[in-house]
């Protein structure tokens, strides 16, 4: 039989690859599928300024996109991944960024009204967030489910990009970088390289292959 160099080649399918999704997806889709199962009351919700389920997740889908505009602001060396799915429940990280500095987890916000910051804690409107901790644990995912990928230590940090009214920070915290998007761009510029360019291409890699995060 006549070889066929056309038989020899693998088939790539988008679902093969994380690397081109769309910041935000996983949370517009959400909110579509809100306003769909009651477009009336979305629409009215919406007019008068009501707080719902819709509107939270499409502010949550514009405060990810801003971020990512940002973010693909970082110089050549950096690389961004969008809305990255993670375990078979729901679950996703909005952004994984990875370059000279480091690899980090980035939890995108866009909200209403004033924001306070600590070190140990975050309030929103006088209320007190699971933020910070939130932010630790997706860190602390992310680096185990890389690490078993590569099959070495692979530290990931946190950081919060927040967008809100009003901000009050009165102590940064120690283990999660919280600032708005562009401020989270700025501080990561100032970094240290400590990762080599073989070292980025390799998790990358990692990164974009949608079992390392099952």
């Amino acid at each position: 039989m006549a070889f066929d160099p056309n038989e020899q080649r693998g088939s790539v399918t988008i679902g093969d690859s994380l690397v081109g999704r769309k910041a935000g997806a996983s949370a517009a889709e959400r909110a579509r599928g809100l306003r769909a199962a009651a477009p009336v009351r979305s629409r009215m919700a919406r007019l008068l300024g009501v707080h719902t389920d819709e509107r939270a997740w499409r502010r949550g889908a514009t405060g990810e996109r801003a971020t990512a505009w940002w973010l693909g602001r970082l110089p050549a060396g950096w690389q961004l991944f969008n809305d990255i799915p993670v375990g078979d429940r729901g679950a996703n990280i909005d952004h994984v960024l990875v370059g000279p500095a480091g690899v980090f987890t980035v939890n995108a916000k866009n909200l209403t009204g004033k924001v306070w910051v600590a070190s140990r804690s975050i309030l929103h409107n006088g209320h007190k967030t699971s933020f910070l901790p939130k932010a630790v644990h997706e860190a602390k995912r992310a680096s185990r489910l890389l690490s078993a990928a590569l099959d070495r230590p692979i530290e990931v940090y946190p950081i919060l990009a927040i967008l809100a009214d009003d901000w009050t920070l009165k102590e940064r915290p120690t283990d999660v970088l919280v600032a708005a998007p562009r401020g989270v761009k700025d501080w990561l510029r100032r970094q240290p390289a400590v990762l080599s360019p073989r070292d980025v291409t390799a998790i990358c890699a990692a990164v974009s292959k949608p079992t390392t995060w099952r």
